[in-house]
């Protein structure tokens, strides 16, 4: 996926918080379908760095827990600067 399109879809996901008054919702899209470690790497940060500011590893979840269909493009009216 280029640069472009990735960017694309954190600002439909950013949208789709906004207008869900700022709560997370689970798709298969979202980055908690990913394993604790790639979830921290996707962040940018080290598992010491993980653990020391947040405690513990963030959870995976699995298809039971997604509350929302995935996130596309086509969804967000924001216009790029």
């Amino acid at each position: 996926m280029e640069t472009n399109q990735v960017q694309d879809l954190v600002i439909a996901a950013l949208n789709r918080r906004f207008q869900n008054g700022g709560k997370h919702l689970h798709s298969s899209s979202c980055i908690h379908n990913l394993s604790p470690v790639e979830q921290i790497e996707m962040r940018g940060k080290s598992i010491e760095w993980y653990m020391a500011v947040v405690g513990k590893m963030p959870e995976q979840i699995t298809p039971k827990d997604w509350e929302a269909p995935p996130v596309t493009v086509d969804e967000t009216p924001m216009e790029k600067p």
